[in-house]
């Protein structure tokens, strides 16, 4: 007896060992200090800074729904913080909409990073607590009469929505936008767009029989660097590992355009293929705003468009002087914005890591490196460096590395991942490697924000089991990973997640 009271003293005592802070391994959270983004690509000739420059304010704007609805000329700076602007200074905000402003959804850490809290009532004299955007600020700024869904919470992430499918049984996929501009106060010219004519879409039936799928924005730091890397970069990285990758069951494969057939590479499937194409459809698709890549509207309702708006709407400026913010002979005026917004993130550089702790050093050996130094194995997807071309345009841009963590191909997570939606060759459980480069100031991770704890995103690699409708998928790729990473003490667990939030 007395012996056997001694052993459950060691066992208690070796619990309360493990289980305390110094070796429980715990995702350390958001980083504080510096942004360490939002900056340009260094070495930009005075031209490029001065488009980023241009660019960068009109990711700031706030969109009016027509030329004559806008606070000041569209194209004029508001004198305001942009996270904080309430005046509007762009024009072209569709029936449908996201959000109305660019830097709303991409603000974390910096602007052009992925999400973000704003204060949701900035004309206050006693502001309220930064929160989720889309909660509060955004579907109800200018008087809109919105519901928010029930997957919108005050501190979540910020979310769009896509429907696996249509009423018929058939594939949608597509986004659904949360608002409409049903009730705002400062566009007289749409009395009959009423809430009967232009109704919000019915989301908690969609939540109820699980056909909805949720994304959360992406970063768009370094995003010229990733546009600048070649094919043929892609494949001699993802080639290189082949035997450890096939020890691992670790396949990945390129998603591609089905015009040219080259690697596509934006988006949480990678089924954009340029910065062009992912501007040109942001715009219309989170904001409703027409142009020449997509010069259709969401919505066409002419009782909800009014009689003051172009259709496509933001295209190259023609005008003779700059009356309007839009003289063709000023270079910085005469791009649309969708066009600055691709410059924008054509010249804005990668995030910047901070120093590497002990732990974090660790960290990155465990992570892997190379062949030579596989670790766990992580490194096989979230390839650590890439090249870009050596020869550009831009020559900032040239034969550069990219710190991106990322092999820009789509891999299988399994069923408790997918979301059941196919957009080219990624099937409905596949997913773009996502850029690990800025991960230590995110706060939101997995392709629907699921979890903002860093150690929860890392074990739903290894998904088996999925919610209801889900189907039939075969295993994540990243199961052999995970089980190598499980098998590793708490401290070595630790080390890695010091290691990531250092990126």
């Amino acid at each position: 007896m007395p012996r056997l009271n001694r052993a459950v003293q060691i066992a208690a005592v070796m619990l309360a060992v493990f289980a305390s802070p110094c070796f429980a391994q715990h995702d350390p959270g958001v980083r504080g200090g510096p942004p360490g983004a939002g900056e340009p690509v260094p070495g930009l000739t005075p031209n490029q800074l001065a488009m980023f420059n241009e660019g960068n304010f009109r990711v700031t704007e706030r969109e009016a729904t027509c030329d004559s609805c806008s606070d000041i000329i569209p194209g004029t700076p508001t004198g305001q913080d942009p996270l904080l602007q309430t005046i509007t200074n762009s024009a072209g905000l569709g029936a449908r909409f996201n959000a109305d402003q660019c830097s709303s959804c991409h603000s974390q850490p910096a602007i052009g990073g992925s999400g973000g809290f704003l204060v949701p009532n900035p004309e206050a004299s006693h502001r309220r607590q930064p929160e989720n955007p889309m909660f509060d600020l955004i579907p109800h700024r200018r008087g809109e009469t919105n519901q928010v869904p029930s997957f919108i919470t005050q501190f979540g992430p910020i979310r769009e929505a896509r429907f696996v499918r249509k009423p018929d049984g058939t594939p949608d996929g597509g986004v659904h936008q949360l608002f409409t501009i049903v009730g705002r106060v400062d566009d007289r010219t749409i009395p009959d767009c009423t809430a009967a004519v232009l109704p919000q879409p019915d989301f908690e039936s969609q939540v109820r029989n699980h056909n909805i799928s949720f994304r959360i924005p992406l970063q768009m730091f370094g995003l010229g660097l990733i546009d600048t890397i070649q094919d043929i970069e892609i494949l001699s990285r993802h080639d290189s590992t082949a035997d450890l990758r096939t020890r691992l069951g670790i396949a990945g494969v390129p998603n591609r355009s089905g015009n040219d057939g080259t690697i596509t590479r934006f988006g949480w499937k990678a089924q954009n293929k340029s910065l062009t194409m992912f501007s040109g459809e942001a715009y219309n698709v989170e904001m409703g705003v027409t142009n020449e890549l997509f010069p259709q509207a969401v919505e066409e309702l002419p009782a909800c468009n009014g009689p003051h708006k172009n259709h496509p709407n933001d295209v190259t400026r023609t005008d003779s002087d700059d009356s309007r913010n839009q003289g063709f002979n000023n270079p910085l005026h005469e791009l649309a914005d969708w066009m600055q917004f691709t410059l924008f993130m054509r010249f804005l550089d990668g995030p910047q890591p901070v120093a590497f702790s002990t732990s974090a050093q660790r960290g990155q050996r465990l992570f892997g490196t190379d062949v030579h130094h596989p670790g766990v194995g992580c490194f096989l997807c979230h390839t650590p460096t890439m090249q870009t071309a050596t020869a550009t345009e831009i020559a900032a841009l040239q034969n550069k590395p990219v710190n991106l963590f990322s092999d820009l191909l789509v891999h299988h997570m399994g069923p408790g991942l997918a979301d059941r939606i196919t957009q080219g060759l990624a099937q409905g459980d596949m997913f773009r490697t996502t850029p690990l480069w800025g991960v230590g100031q995110r706060i939101f991770f997995l392709h629907d924000g699921r979890t903002d704890d860093l150690m929860q995103a890392i074990l739903a690699h290894d998904s088996s089991v999925g919610e209801v409708g889900t189907g039939a998928f075969p295993p994540s790729e990243a199961k052999g990973v995970i089980d190598a990473f499980r098998s590793l003490s708490p401290s070595d667990e630790q080390a890695i997640l010091d290691f990531l939030r250092a990126l």
